[in-house]
């Protein structure tokens, strides 16, 4: 069956691109492959990106822009401008070869991964080395012998940037931290989920003191530190600090692909819907600056909420300033019977596959 095909060209006849349909939509297309960089927003994981990815795959699919199935036809579109000032890259199949080979690896990444199913809790002595006392539980464990915390039913809510610039600093810092919590905050929704106090969980290996510091370690290394008063007397805007292994979509950690992962329970007060959200001005009023959190983006930063939610969590690491005489030091040891492994991807290995790929892409493209 032969296809009909019509090529769109430029003021000068140069043909910007080939399609086999009859005039379809582009805009969509273009919405989504040239916004979706800026967009980004580069998490403990990769689940945005791989949306966004499957978006531009699916939306290319079907516009039929690249038939490399059934054509050997180079497509191209050029000169093209887009929101942001950005200019159209010239595609060929080669770089779409490229793009493709990009979602396929990182979706082996994730793939090939697991949520964390026990987490280890130790309390080191002043030198940061000598361990006072540990302890490793399942999330089963936790279950069956500690409080739950969540219902599975109520969603929880953390805030992401607030993308906003003014010429007055002061100014531009409260647009950005959002007193009113009404931006960019249904979208960060952690989902219904349960799990155990971050406190009780301290309490496991002789629990914290003020003057102590907890530091929640991911699988593949990531870390976010806290001070004692957001663990055991937090303020109701930020609400207790909790470790979830369960989430209503996707059910317990290994499903819960992102557990084991550290959700804030914030009250409801503070925004225009009632939601339970951790906003970004919430934590600016619970915590000591030291442990504030931005977003940057080259010299510019954003205050952000979800930048503290730790996914796949296999240590909680007390440090306290207690002095130990006379009990040798000795290293803590991270091994488990069964080693859990990260469900989200963290931001180093997202950037070193999109490199790869754009160095993969560029060298396609003078090929082809």
């Amino acid at each position: 069956m032969v296809q009909k095909s019509s090529d769109r060209t430029s003021g000068s006849g140069e043909v910007l691109c080939r399609v086999h349909t009859d005039k379809p939509d582009t805009s969509e297309l273009s919405q989504y492959l040239f916004s979706f960089p800026t967009r980004l927003e580069i998490s403990a994981n990769c689940q945005e990106f791989l949306l966004y990815l499957s978006l531009i795959v699916n939306l290319i699919s079907k516009y039929n822009i690249y038939n490399i199935f059934s054509h050997i036809h180079i497509y191209r579109i050029q000169n093209q401008l887009v929101p942001g000032g950005l200019k159209v890259l010239r595609f060929s199949r080669m770089i779409f070869f490229s793009l493709i080979f990009c979602y396929v690896i990182v979706s082996l990444i994730v793939a090939v991964s697991a949520a964390t199913t026990e987490v280890h809790i130790a309390k080191y002595a002043a030198d940061n080395t000598t361990v006072m006392n540990e302890r490793t539980v399942t999330y089963q464990w936790m279950e069956a012998n500690l409080s739950v915390m969540g219902d599975g039913v109520t969603h929880y809510y953390h805030q992401g940037p607030v993308f906003i610039d003014d010429s007055n600093p002061a100014r531009e810092e409260q647009l950005r931290l959002n007193t009113a919590e009404d931006t960019n905050v249904k979208e960060k929704d952690m989902g219904a989920v349960k799990g155990t106090s971050l406190k009780d969980l301290c309490d496991l290996a002789g629990g914290m003191a003020p003057g102590d510091v907890v530091k929640i370690k991911a699988d593949d290394g990531f870390t976010k530190t806290f001070a004692y008063e957001n663990v055991y007397t937090p303020t109701s805007r930020q609400g207790p600090m909790v470790i979830a292994w369960y989430h209503d979509a996707e059910g317990y950690v290994p499903d819960y692909r992102t557990g084991m992962r550290l959700i804030f329970f914030a009250d409801n007060s503070t925004n225009p819907w009632g939601i339970h959200a951790f906003g970004n001005y919430d934590w600016h009023e619970s915590s000591a600056p030291e442990y504030w959190y931005y977003y940057r983006q080259g010299d510019e930063k954003y205050p952000t909420t979800t930048g503290l939610s730790v996914q796949s969590i296999s240590d909680i690491l007390i440090y306290s300033p207690i002095i130990v005489e006379g009990k040798p030091a000795r290293t803590l040891t991270t091994a488990k019977a069964s080693s859990p492994t990260q469900a989200g991807t963290s931001p180093f290995t997202i950037m070193c596959s999109l490199a790869a790929c754009v160095f993969l892409g560029s060298v396609l493209h003078k090929r082809g």
